[in-house]
């Protein structure tokens, strides 16, 4: 409630909202861009599931009604109500394809039909040329593409990686050593490795909850 409240919130929001907006990247069925819609965030949910962006069924009414609901937030520090700004939820789009690169060691029980024939949304789409940040949470497989991808055309990010996908990705090696990346911290070791501006943080939630951030500013 109190960083709703901030005036840096609403600079945020606006950064956030140029060009093409938030890319919320490997995320499901919408549930980030929900919560950036809810923040008056345009996103583009970027998934190669079938059920991309499509919201579950109690999440997809409580969508729905905050769609026809127009909040009220605050614009300074005080608390008169003197500066009242209306926030409108903002739509989420969705983009069937995966992200950056199809990963080689994608689980077969993953797979559809269709998924070697699906589009890439690589560096020179559209999207990736226009967005104003990548989100990711728990992405998976996609998560080292991701930061590859972030580092690469210097866009802001935020990652929290989960599984490590250690036998899917046996070359990987921690920094400055033949160790492989075996487990959870390993992981955001070698992550936190491609970029001297990646920046680790604790989110307030139990399980894989660090995340990675760069804002290459």
């Amino acid at each position: 409630a109190e960083w709703a409240n901030h005036p840096l919130r609403h600079e945020a929001v606006r950064y956030l909202n140029e060009g093409a907006g938030v890319i919320d990247a490997a995320g499901g069925s919408g549930h980030v861009s929900m919560a950036l819609g809810l923040s008056g965030i345009k996103s583009t949910v970027v998934d190669p599931r079938e059920s991309v962006g499509k919201l579950p069924g109690r999440d997809r009414k409580v969508w729905n009604r905050a769609m026809r609901t127009t909040f009220l937030v605050s614009n300074n520090d005080n608390d008169d109500n003197s500066a009242l700004l209306l926030c409108h939820p903002v739509q989420f789009d969705a983009m069937r394809a995966w992200f950056a690169a199809r990963p080689e060691g994608v689980d077969a029980s993953f797979r559809h039909a269709d998924v070697a024939t699906l589009p890439v949304c690589a560096q020179d789409h559209d999207l990736l040329q226009n967005c104003s940040a990548i989100v990711a949470l728990h992405p998976d497989e996609a998560t080292e593409s991701i930061v590859d991808m972030a580092v690469q055309k210097r866009i802001p990010f935020v990652v929290v990686p989960c599984c490590v996908f250690a036998r899917l990705f046996p070359n990987r090696r921690m920094p400055n050593s033949d160790k492989p990346v075996s487990n959870y911290q390993d992981f955001l070791s070698y992550l936190i490795a491609k970029d001297p501006e990646i920046r680790k943080a604790a989110l307030p939630f139990d399980g894989a909850n660090w995340a990675l951030w760069a804002t290459f500013r």
